[in-house]
């Protein structure tokens, strides 16, 4: 005796049993259209198939498929990342030092100096950066205590 699916209502049952115990489809027509039934026959969560209902089309997928849309925001618009502004290189060719990081090596050069050893950065942005750190160790070492 083994287990096998219904072929209607796709539970467990015996393989000896004249018709499903589940929904009464007799057992006899499901062995004229199919062929012996093999040990893994069971199925978790499948669901039956209804004859007259045709199935799905899907057509090929194009080159670009289309976004998903979920049903909540059908409405509204998908916001688009900005691009990242591109900054423009100096006129020798050297990466341009950000605002943020201008403020941050002045106020914090221990730790924000370190980024201007970034690619891109000129040996003179470089230089004051460092030059800069190296003042301020210079200034706490003479300073009295």
């Amino acid at each position: 005796m083994a287990l096998i699916e219904c072929y209607e209502c796709k539970r467990s049952i015996s393989s000896e049993v004249k018709a499903c115990i589940h929904c009464g489809a007799p057992m006899a027509q499901q062995h004229e259209h199919s062929p012996a039934p093999a040990a893994t026959t069971i199925s978790f969560g499948s669901l039956p198939r209804n004859k007259s209902v045709p199935e799905a089309f899907v057509p090929p997928p194009a080159a670009e498929p289309a976004p998903r849309v979920s049903p909540a925001a059908v409405g509204r618009r998908r916001r688009q990342a900005a691009p990242a502004p591109q900054l423009q290189p100096n006129a020798d060719g050297s990466r341009p030092v950000e605002g943020w990081l201008k403020i941050m090596v002045f106020l914090l050069p221990m730790v924000f100096v370190w980024f201007l050893l970034r690619n891109g950065h000129s040996m003179k942005q470089r230089f004051f950066g460092f030059g800069w750190l190296a003042l301020l160790i210079l200034a706490s070492s003479l300073s009295p205590k």
